[in-house]
């Protein structure tokens, strides 16, 4: 499809141009703060199948167009939907359904929000959250989906929703106690307080804090470091850690033995290997 609400581009290895395994999803209503609408989350959903079905992505990077990453759900734009807005919401023709469609509608935007969501935190890559301005309610739900997170210096981070009166839908619970502990992640989500990037870094939050000037380079360094590597070797080894992260020890070395047997079924193992001896003796000589 036509992807408006966001942005895909799939671009070259620095070191081999020709190998396309770089997965940049942008989400692009800087007009709002790229905050999620009803279209974004269909996009999202949508893209993320299409990732998961192509084997080239090494590594997927999630960012923001303009000035911010995410300012949340967009309010505006479910407000009426929802019975928020003083005026009666215009569904269409439903004839003696129309009340009904609402409630229909609301039920459908919070399940494809919430499977789009799962989708991107199970995607085979490792996905990477450029976080180059606020990130608040799903916004930073969204990058505790990502499994590393790096943060200009201008982010600001937030869980905005029970003081806004409903509830952290999509992770957010979830995944902010195993990435600052139960306590940090309890007073956060009830008090909706906003940290800096400094702080969200300090407490686990975030991998790395740059320069908003160097946000986009210094992310570019990084993702060159991993996709040296095979494909193959990145995706296996992802697996496995969220594997240990899910399963009781003995289970968890089991599926490590799987996963480690499974990287030979390529010749890839091989050819590093000799790759590596065979610098290591040009050196020596």
């Amino acid at each position: 499809m036509k992807y408006q609400a966001l942005k895909w581009e799939v671009l070259g290895n620095p070191e081999r141009p020709e190998e396309k395994c770089i997965g940049v999803i942008t989400m692009n209503r800087p007009e709002a703060l790229n905050a999620v609408d009803v279209r974004m989350r269909v996009e999202l959903d949508i893209l993320c199948d299409e990732i998961a079905n192509n084997s080239h992505i090494k590594v997927v990077i999630l960012t923001g167009a303009g000035r911010g990453f995410c300012a949340g759900g967009d309010l505006k734009s479910e407000a009426g939907p929802v019975g928020a807005l003083d005026e009666d919401f215009d569904f269409g023709d439903f004839g003696p359904y129309k009340e009904l469609a609402g409630y229909f509608f609301n039920d459908l935007r919070h399940e494809v929000l919430q499977r789009a969501f799962r989708k991107l935190e199970d995607l085979p890559p490792v996905v990477i959250a450029a976080i180059n301005g606020p990130a608040v309610g799903i916004g930073l739900e969204m990058c505790t989906l990502c499994d590393i997170r790096y943060a200009s210096d201008r982010a600001r981070l937030g869980e905005v929703a029970v003081p806004a009166g409903f509830l952290p839908e999509s992770g957010g619970a979830r995944n902010l106690p195993k990435l600052v502990g139960i306590g940090r992640a309890m007073e956060l989500i009830m008090t909706g307080r906003i940290i800096d990037a400094d702080e969200a870094e300090r407490i686990g939050l975030v991998e790395r804090v740059v320069p908003a000037s160097e946000i986009d380079r210094a992310v570019d360094e990084w993702v060159e470091s991993i996709v040296r590597a095979d494909a193959k070797a990145i995706r296996l080894q992802k697996e496995l850690i969220r594997e240990w992260e899910r399963l009781p020890l003995e289970e968890a070395i089991v599926a490590g033995i799987e996963v480690f047997a499974n990287a030979y079924d390529s010749d890839a193992p091989v050819r590093r290997a000799q790759s590596f001896l065979d610098r290591r003796a040009e050196s020596k000589s």
